[in-house]
């Protein structure tokens, strides 16, 4: 008698889901690949660079 099957169900890399994470500072959502790990912390590019150019002004750096 067999109660199931021997053949395992195995999902292909390119089927899998990307991996959804939360910014942490706009609280959008953001998608990465299933094989990139989400950044540490988790902030979005959009946020870094609007950081990034206010830390440049207050610097007196002229973009």
């Amino acid at each position: 008698m067999t109660y199931g099957s021997k053949t395992m169900r195995i999902v292909p890399d390119d089927l899998a889901e990307p991996v959804q994470w939360f910014c942490l500072m706009c609280d959008g959502v953001e998608e990465s690949a299933p094989d990139v790990e989400p950044p540490s912390p988790p902030i979005c590019p959009t946020c870094i660079r609007l950081v990034l150019v206010q830390a440049l002004r207050a610097l007196g750096v002229d973009l």
